[in-house]
C-alpha cells in the first residue's frame, strides 16, 4: 500500500471518473504491482481500455504512464530502508495494538495476490523439477534465511538430499562446487533491498548451468533475470520489516505438491522418522500439565 504522503503532481486530485477511481484505488492498494506492470497489463486486469490507464496518469499530473511508473518506484525505494520506513508510521497507528490487525491483514492481502498470481502450470513445473532432483541447494541469506532453513528442513524429511547454503566463515565457495554443474537445482530467495551474497552466490550456479527456482518480489529484479522459474511474492506490511508470509505459504504448498509426487515413499520415509523421533523421545508427549492460569483466557 502506498504510503500516506505519497504525491500526485495535481494535489488535491481532480474529480475522477468511476474508471479512474478504480484504477486509484489499486494503485495505492498494489503500488508493487503497477511499478512493474506495462499500462496494457493493469488494463487487462482492471477490465478497461489502455487508453483509460494512460489518460489516468495524465489526468493526475503525470506526463504519461511511464512517468507514473517511476514515480511510485521511487516511492518503493524509499520503503526499503528501515529507519524510513519507522518515519513513515501508518497514520492509523495510534498504539501497538493496532498493529495486530492492520499487519495481519496485511498478510492476508499477500496470501490472496499470491494465489491470484501464481500461474497454476509454472508452479507444477517447478514442482516437478524438484521432485526429479535428488539433490537439492537451498539458499536464502539474512531476513529470507529463516524462510530457507524451514523449506530445507522440510524438504530433507522427504527423502531429498538437502544443501541448506550458510556463510559459514571462508568456506562458502567450496561447499558449493559441487552443485556448479548443468544437473544442478537451486532454490534462491531474496528481496528488496536484494542481499548482494545471494546474488553471488545464485550468480555461479546460474553461470554453469543449473536450474534455480528463483522467489523474489518481481519478474526485473536482480535474481528473476538468473532464474529458471521465478515467482514474484507479495512481501509488503505496514510495519518496519518485510513479510515472510506469502513465501513460507508458498513453501508449504511446494511441500506439499512433492510429498503427493512421491506418493508412498513420502509415506515411508516419515513413518521411518517418526520411529526414530519417538525412540529418542525427541517431542515431549507429557499432556497431563495443568494450564497456567494465563490460558484461561484462551479456552473459553
Amino acid at each position: 500500500m502506498l504510503s500516506n504522503d505519497f504525491s500526485f503532481p495535481h494535489t488535491p486530485l481532480p474529480r475522477l471518473t468511476v474508471a479512474q477511481e478504480k484504477i486509484l484505488d489499486y494503485l495505492v492498494q498494489h503500488p508493487d504491482n503497477v511499478a512493474y506492470m506495462s499500462s496494457a497489463e493493469l488494463a487487462e486486469t482492471l477490465g478497461m481500455s489502455n487508453a483509460t490507464v494512460v489518460r489516468f496518469s495524465q489526468h493526475v499530473g503525470f506526463k504519461g504512464y511511464l512517468d507514473l511508473q517511476r514515480h511510485i518506484r521511487q516511492e518503493i525505494k524509499t520503503r526499503l530502508n528501515v529507519p524510513a520506513r519507522v518515519r513513515k508510521r501508518p497514520r492509523h497507528i495510534g498504539r501497538p495494538g493496532d498493529f495486530l490487525k492492520t499487519v495481519l491483514k496485511s498478510d492476508r492481502d499477500n496470501l490472496s495476490q499470491t494465489a491470484e498470481r501464481i500461474p497454476t502450470d509454472l508452479f507444477e513445473a517447478a514442482v516437478q523439477a524438484i521432485h526429479h532432483h535428488e539433490e537439492i541447494w537451498v539458499l536464502g541469506l539474512r531476513s529470507c534465511h529463516g524462510a530457507a532453513h524451514y523449506f530445507a528442513t522440510n524438504l530433507g524429511f522427504l527423502a531429498k538430499r538437502v544443501n541448506l547454503i550458510t556463510l559459514d566463515a571462508g568456506t562458502v565457495w567450496s561447499r558449493i562446487s559441487p552443485g556448479l554443474n548443468p544437473d544442478a537445482l537451486l532454490v534462491s530467495i531474496t528481496f528488496p533491498r536484494y542481499c548482494q551474497q545471494t546474488l553471488d552466490i545464485t550468480s555461479q550456479f546460474h553461470r554453469a548451468g543449473a536450474g534455480i527456482i528463483a522467489l523474489t518480489d518481481s519478474q526485473t529484479s536482480p535474481l528473476a533475470r538468473m532464474g529458471t522459474y521465478v515467482f514474484p511474492l507479495p512481501f509488503w506490511v505496514d510495519s518496519f520489516f518485510e513479510s515472510n508470509t506469502a513465501v513460507v505459504s508458498f513453501l508449504n504448498a511446494v511441500l506439499a505438491a512433492v510429498s503427493f509426487l512421491d506418493g508412498p515413499n513420502t509415506l515411508s520415509r516419515l513413518e521411518a522418522l517418526e520411529k526414530v523421533w519417538d525412540e529418542n523421545q525427541v517431542y515431549n508427549k507429557d499432556t497431563s500439565a495443568a494450564l497456567p492460569s494465563w490460558a484461561d483466557q484462551f479456552t473459553e
